[in-house]
């Protein structure tokens, strides 16, 4: 066998190798992506899941808030619970900061409010915010805030059981202890911290609370390991009272951290379950990393799904390779069958092949995987960050799971792509193949059945389609979407007869170097429909995308135009770091409403819900100012002041659209509201399209949400201008009453709505590197398949030379058998990628993140990507080009 492997493969494969590279390379890229995508969303969701378990210390159960945190008093009563061995109360507030030396050697806080908010922005250099005059910030910026930092409350005195506050290099000092207790404002930072931004014990950093800066001193440096990896190190642990009295959390906890005895846990549990009000919820410490994992989980699935486009399109780069092989060693293998050699031996040679390609390829992408991970983690971690409010990653955590993952993907679909061509070898007469020799380019294909088969994968794709739909299971969407790139695959063959029939009469018209080039896709569209197929499934992905994000763009933009109808809205600068922990000023909130121009204020609070095991928001907003002069669209096309006014005459809420697909409700029904309270009852009057976030929201009115949480404060507020009042105006005098003291964002609504589709487009990048990388896989199956072919038609190509064809002319011929692969490859592609956006639009985005797109399609989307492809293949072509040009006349005809 071993000899065997040597005269038929490994010979080959050495001759052939710039062939065997492109090969590899391909199946390499395509399992990079995979490698690399899955790397860089496990290391954001371990980076968060790890942050969790530091900041948890050692406890193994915690009493979590339910909502805007729970009574401190409560803390006493937890304690006492038979079982607990030790309890630490926690509050946890995560903050923008401006941290470093330049910023530590401003003046100690003690002097005004107007000198504490003025020292951070001088010495960043930032010129946007000038305190004395603005406080102002643009939109998208921090004002020199740059740093998202986790602050702890903690109480020294019982954190010892779980040691989360142990200090450099040993233990937390006694000294220092004493000082994040009796000394206001002072907090203990990392190492890590501390290293990046060359501060030390004495120093000083300023944070952001409610917009407004505080100075807090470092006493001492944190040597917890754990801690320097949370948040990549930007955790700061400071005495509980001070967290809450900084963060106008006064009273409230956000959780109690439990050691019990591991075998009563259950029963304490159970407990605490029973006793505590409904604010505050006993929970195992991973149960808040598995609720956000719930929340992400179709995101990074579907950037799963994209990558595995990379590896189905190198598959086909496999099986042309192996099938090439088997139509060039076709006389070898005829002979060896006539000397004995059984079927099953053939076919483990071509497999062999397939195994050897795709191991290789399989281990170099990996590799390329690794190193490319860390431009996805910044991507995606981006994302998880603004959809999500997952703390960005910054450190990627390599996982040999998922590079052996990526390297049996090569491998596995190298085997299921040679399988066809090495049964194909095996299958032939020994007789026939020893008669016929070498000129054989392949047995014809069945197109016929090709053709059928094709149809019955599309009609089982429109099945699973309407399946999904009515049995809402997402990934029936995915398998849907592999059944049509599968049906189109089968098509390929009948497609490229066609497309040779089409290109014809046209090629006749540019000469016979031309006519022979397009009648050269007909001799070989055995070999040729698999380039077109592979071209099919890059360029229907990029149409597929193309059109769904460009509907998705559009949708967007049609639902900021109609429903942000404010003129202003004000939030201050951190307030999406900090969420809850954010209050405004009550003096700030009803002097706003008494500014000249201003015709009405919406206030806004909002806070974290799980409901059904999912993270959602529940939102207090004014339902009056919103009837009278907002224009939410709701779902089933009732008018806004309706719903509105029957939601505030009965107290009911309404949801977001991705809220009633989540949890399945409906207009009219009743939603159980958790809330501090308990569970309470409340009508649904209607559902109303939000693109926010797919976590969902509920929306209640004002005076419900302060009733139902006990909460009156307002984090942000969105201002309704009198017609012909100038913004401007408005917006000047609105930080004019802030003070220099508060940091805000005062953005008008064009800005913002420029700002959303900015971080909307920011969302789809990593999509179009992907796609772009599937196109790339594609080109590389172009350039294999015309090296392979002119090798295989070298006398072909020498008796067209010795008749007296120019080397131009060969050239050409080439050049536009290449050029008709992907021209074909690209229209069938623009078709196959129509019927992939219906999928993405209505089924996969629907059952996944629950929103209603507008399918928007522009023509200019097929025009591009066919003229891209063809002239893109055509490229491809130029070195096969030169190559059959090239070829010595007379040794190609020496058998002749």
């Amino acid at each position: 066998m071993l000899a065997l492997l040597r005269w038929l493969l490994l010979r080959r494969l050495m001759r052939e190798r710039t062939r065997a590279l492109l090969t590899v390379l391909g199946v390499a890229l395509g399992v990079r992506v995979f490698v690399a995508v899955r790397l860089a969303s496990r290391s954001a969701m371990g980076g968060f899941a790890e942050t969790i378990d530091a900041v948890t210390g050692r406890a193994n159960l915690q009493v979590s808030a339910a909502a805007d945190g729970f009574d401190e008093q409560l803390y006493a009563r937890i304690r006492r619970e038979p079982g607990v061995l030790a309890a630490a109360p926690v509050v946890e507030v995560n903050v923008l900061a401006r941290v470093g030396r330049a910023v530590a050697s401003a003046p100690a806080p003690g002097g005004s409010g107007r000198a504490t908010a003025a020292r951070p922005a001088e010495a960043s250099g930032v010129s946007a915010v000038d305190p004395d005059t603005d406080s102002g910030v643009g939109m998208g910026t921090r004002g020199g805030y740059d740093e998202t930092l986790m602050v702890l409350g903690l109480d020294p005195f019982a954190e010892a059981p779980f040691e989360r506050m142990a200090s450099h290099p040993d233990s937390l000092d006694p000294a220092a202890s004493i000082a994040l207790l009796v000394r206001p404002r002072t907090v203990a930072i990392t190492r890590t911290l501390a290293v990046r931004h060359g501060l030390r014990v004495g120093d000083t950093l300023y944070v952001l609370a409610s917009g407004s800066p505080v100075a807090l001193e470092v006493v001492t440096l944190l040597g917890s390991e754990e801690l320097q990896q949370a948040m990549g190190g930007n955790v700061v642990i400071a005495d509980i009272a001070t967290v809450q009295e900084v963060f106008a959390r006064a009273g409230r906890l956000d959780r109690v951290d439990l050691l019990v005895e591991p075998a009563r846990r259950d029963q304490v549990l159970a407990s605490l379950a029973r006793a505590l009000p409904a604010d505050a919820r006993p929970e195992l410490p991973r149960a808040r990393t598995q609720q956000v994992e719930n929340l992400v989980r179709a995101f990074s699935l579907n950037l799963l799904a994209l990558s595995f486009i990379a590896i189905f399109v190198s598959t086909f780069l496999i099986f042309n390779a192996v099938a090439l092989a088997v139509v060039r060693q076709r006389r070898d293998i005829g002979v060896l069958r006539a000397l004995g050699l059984t079927r099953g031996s053939v076919v483990a040679v071509f497999l062999t092949e397939g195994l050897l390609l795709g191991a290789a390829g399989g281990v170099l992408g990996a590799g390329l995987g690794a190193l490319f991970a860390n431009l996805a983690l910044q991507q995606v971690g981006r994302t998880l960050s603004v959809l999500y409010l997952v703390g960005e990653a910054t450190r990627l955590r390599l996982d040999a799971g998922t590079l052996l993952a990526g390297t049996a993907i090569g491998v596995l679909s190298a085997l299921v792509s040679a399988l066809a061509p090495a049964l194909e070898a095996a299958s032939t007469l020994p007789g026939a193949t020893l008669r016929e020799g070498s000129r054989i380019e392949a047995r014809r294909p069945p197109y016929g059945r090709l053709g059928l088969a094709g149809v019955a994968a599309l009609a089982a794709a429109a099945v699973v389609s309407a399946w999904t739909i009515a049995a809402r299971q997402p990934l029936g969407g995915f398998v849907a979407a592999f059944l049509v790139l599968a049906g189109f695959s089968l098509l390929a063959p009948l497609w490229t007869l066609a497309a040779e029939r089409i290109a014809s009469p046209f090629a006749r018209r540019f000469g016979i170097a031309a006519a022979l080039g397009t009648r050269a896709v007909r001799e070989t569209a055995a070999r040729g429909s698999v380039v077109i197929a592979a071209v099919m499934v890059a360029v229907g992905m990029l149409v597929a995308l193309t059109v769904m994000v460009g509907s998705f763009r559009s949708t967007v933009d049609t639902w900021i135009t109609q429903s942000l109808r404010g003129d202003l809205y004000v939030e201050t600068v951190g307030h999406r770091a900090s969420q809850r922990a954010t209050s405004l000023p009550r003096a700030l909130v009803e002097g706003t409403r008494a500014l000249s121009g201003v015709a009405a204020v919406d206030t806004y609070r909002g806070t974290s819900l799980t409901m059904d095991g999912l993270l959602a928001m529940a939102i207090g907003i004014d339902f009056q100012v919103q009837r009278d002069h907002g224009r939410l669209q709701f779902v089933g096309g009732e008018d806004a002041r309706i719903v509105l006014d029957r939601a505030l005459r009965e107290g009911g809420v309404i949801v977001t659209e991705s809220f009633a697909h989540r949890h399945r409700v409906k207009p009219g029904g009743t939603l159980l509201l958790p809330t501090p309270a308990g569970a309470v009852p409340v009508p649904v009057e209607g559902v109303f399209y939000d693109y926010s976030s797919d976590a969902g929201a509920v929306l209640l009115d004002r005076a419900l949400y302060a009733r139902l949480w006990r909460d009156e404060r307002t984090e942000s507020l969105a201002l309704y201008l009198e017609p012909g009042t100038d913004a401007d105006r408005v917006r000047t005098a609105l930080l004019r009453l802030a003070g220099p003291g508060v940091l805000l964002h005062v953005t008008p609504n064009q800005t913002l709505r420029k700002r959303v589709l900015l971080v909307f487009d920011e969302t789809f990048r990593i999509t179009w590197v992907l796609q772009t990388i599937a196109v790339f896989v594609s080109v590389l199956g172009v350039i294999s398949t015309l090296t392979t072919l002119v090798l295989q038609r070298r006398r072909e190509l020498a008796v067209l030379r010795a008749a007296g064809a120019l080397r131009s002319q060969v050239r050409t011929l080439v050049l536009v058998e290449s050029g008709v692969l992907g021209a074909a490859g690209a229209v069938l592609g623009c078709v196959a990628g129509y019927v992939l956006a219906l999928l993405l639009v209505h089924v996969i985005n629907r059952q996944f993140f629950g929103w209603s797109i507008r399918m928007s399609v522009d023509a200019w989307v097929f025009v591009r990507a066919i003229a891209l492809m063809t002239v893109t293949a055509t490229l491809a072509g130029l070195a096969p080009a030169r190559l059959a040009a090239g070829r010595a006349t007379a040794a190609a005809l020496r058998v002749e």
